[in-house]
């Protein structure tokens, strides 16, 4: 049996920029001032990892204030978001064919609510999100998670992901990853076993393919 475990923000939906965007004004209010490309580099990584690398000085208590006051900004932002361009297209294509997962570094409020505005909630076996793992992305602990959860060998899963921290993930996972660039330029993505400018690009026989292939 094969799986395909899904990363959210930046494959599902184009929210990337939104999360950027909270970010910087949580860091602003505490004298931070970064710019969106700086906070790039951050990557997929939980907001509680990338605001502790930020601010190494504060305690757990005041990142979780920060973290509950970002997502505060981000959920606004997020009314009446709509799917990535080309997700459907593949979404159709597996759904129901294999057992499927999203694995996102987003909180499990967010993730919800995004799947639900989308109609796509209970077509997820295995939901995993940053709060249900003691370490996030580019640690495998979350997709090797959802691959027991759904009870299959994580060599027979298929990623898709459009981060460098997420390819990491799923790599060290012993995943195989389409990489979608959404986010970052191709280059930066090339550990993947395929990289594509849109998930409607993939056809069956790809797939199968790179289900049938070792990993790198």
């Amino acid at each position: 049996m094969h799986a395909v475990l899904f990363d959210m923000d930046g494959v599902i939906v184009d929210t990337m920029d939104l999360h950027f965007e909270s970010s910087q004004r949580v860091l602003a209010e505490h004298g931070v001032r970064m710019p969106i490309s700086e906070l790039r580099k951050l990557g997929s990584k939980r907001s509680k990892d990338g605001f502790k690398e930020l601010l190494p000085e504060k305690g757990d208590s005041e990142i979780d204030r920060m973290v509950k006051k970002k997502y505060a900004y981000l959920f606004a932002k997020a009314k009446g978001i709509k799917p990535i361009k080309g997700f459907l297209d593949f979404f159709f294509l597996v759904a129901g064919k294999h057992p499927i997962a999203v694995v996102s570094s987003s909180n499990r409020a967010f993730v919800e609510d995004i799947l639900l505005q989308l109609g796509i909630f209970k077509d997820f076996g295995v939901v995993i999100c940053g709060d249900d793992v003691r370490k996030g992305k580019p640690d495998p602990e979350g997709y090797l998670k959802a691959a027991k959860k759904l009870n299959v060998n994580p060599k027979d899963c298929v990623v898709i992901e459009d981060s460098v921290y997420g390819v990491m993930s799923a790599r060290s996972a012993g995943m195989k990853v389409i990489a979608v660039t959404n986010t970052h330029d191709r280059n930066f993505l090339l550990d993947a076993d395929l990289v594509v400018d849109s998930l409607a690009e993939i056809t069956v026989e790809m797939l199968e393919g790179i289900f049938k292939s070792g990993t790198k």
